[in-house]
């Protein structure tokens, strides 16, 4: 860096209280001692806790001329607490982290040192400290992210991150929950905004409990990606998304309707029940070979042979993989509807990108767009 910083630091708190009286302290030595900031100011934004983090944060506050709390006087979740903590910052960059101790504050210097070239510098956990369950679970929602919003980040929600005040100022947030910071990332690269990745320590955590992984949180940020994906952040892959969503739809319609119609107007299919399922089954999948290849991706040339070896090579697989990640879920103690819904997300991200980028590979046919055909 060519001249030290103003900078302002905030730590989104929920029932931190064995935690945030040291997260600020040590915060406090790092940025005194750091030749890359001659001006800081560390915000407490309290998301409504109920244990005793409040208090201790006053009590910080009062001691310390550099921190603030901004207090939520009830829970609002991680989104609106770093839209405040955003909102309440003053100096040119901003930086959060977690008030748990999983992040080194002393690694804040390895990113300061890139804002030359780069208005956003974040962290990649290396290696994450996590259980194998949130590790796949972070796995899917960045393959998911990436999928629908051509998000190409590492680990979005790694909570090691610094920016330039001034590009956090022209870009609007919708989200209140987990997608965040998933969406904050999507605005700004969008905006061709630099964005640099460094590794950051990350340590297991000693106190306090973390929320990310509870249902309401999950399915809320499936809502707010959904939101913001049928929203202005949508484009032509987010259309072939949707229509390949309502493919399914339609086949597993077909499907049951063709099965009702052969067992109940047909003797032998009757008696003969996997056979029935079987002819249903293969009518459904050939509905979605042919709407899917029209339909969503829109293309006109003949149907070939490996079009169709491909698309069933995918469905067997996606039906294993299903079953197989399913029982796997569960058999960790998910609970079985989240793990269904865990499940459906991440085989539809799989057979979605395995269709668009595989089976249905067009090398030398025109794409939709180009003949015209409306997305």
């Amino acid at each position: 860096m060519t001249k030290p910083i103003s900078l302002s630091i905030f730590f989104p708190t929920y029932n931190e209280e064995d935690n945030i009286r040291e997260t600020v302290l040590r915060t406090i030595d790092v940025v005194e001692g750091s030749p890359y900031v001659d001006e800081y100011e560390i915000l407490v934004v309290n998301d409504g806790s109920k244990d005793k983090t409040l208090e201790i944060a006053r009590e910080l506050e009062r001691d310390y001329p550099g921190v603030r709390v901004v207090n939520h006087e009830q829970n609002k979740g991680y989104g609106a607490a770093l839209k405040s903590g955003m909102a309440a910052a003053t100096k040119d960059y901003v930086f959060f982290t977690d008030a748990d101790l999983q992040f080194d504050i002393k690694e804040l210097q390895n990113l300061l040192v890139h804002l030359d070239t780069h208005p956003v510098v974040i962290g990649y956990r290396a290696p994450r400290r996590d259980s194998a369950m949130r590790l796949f679970n972070a796995w899917g929602w960045n393959k998911l992210n990436r999928l629908l919003f051509g998000l190409r980040i590492r680990d979005i929600d790694c909570a090691f991150k610094l920016f330039r005040r001034s590009e956090l100022q022209k870009i609007k947030l919708k989200s209140k929950g987990a997608m965040i910071s998933a969406e904050t990332l999507i605005r700004l690269t969008r905006r061709n905004v630099a964005v640099k990745e460094v590794p950051v320590s990350h340590l297991p955590r000693t106190a306090g409990s973390p929320t990310g992984a509870k249902p309401s949180v999950i399915l809320r940020a499936f809502q707010e990606m959904i939101e913001l994906y049928r929203g202005e952040l949508g484009g032509a892959t987010q259309k072939e998304a949707l229509r390949f969503m309502s493919v399914g739809v339609i086949n597993t319609l077909l499907d049951a309707a063709i099965y009702i119609m052969l067992t109940r107007g047909m003797e032998f299919f009757a008696v003969h029940l996997t056979v029935a399922k079987f002819v249903s089954f293969l009518g459904g999948t050939l509905s979605s070979l042919l709407l899917n290849r029209s339909w969503t991706f829109g293309i006109r040339t003949p149907l070939t042979t490996g079009e169709v070896v491909r698309f069933y090579t995918t469905t067997s697989a996606a039906i294993v993989v299903n079953v197989l990640v399913m029982n796997a879920l569960v058999g960790a103690g998910m609970y079985d509807l989240l793990a269904l819904a865990v499940t459906t997300v991440f085989t539809f991200a799989v057979n979605f990108t395995l269709s668009k980028f595989w089976v249905f590979r067009q090398k030398d046919a025109p794409s939709a767009q180009q003949k015209g055909y409306a997305i």
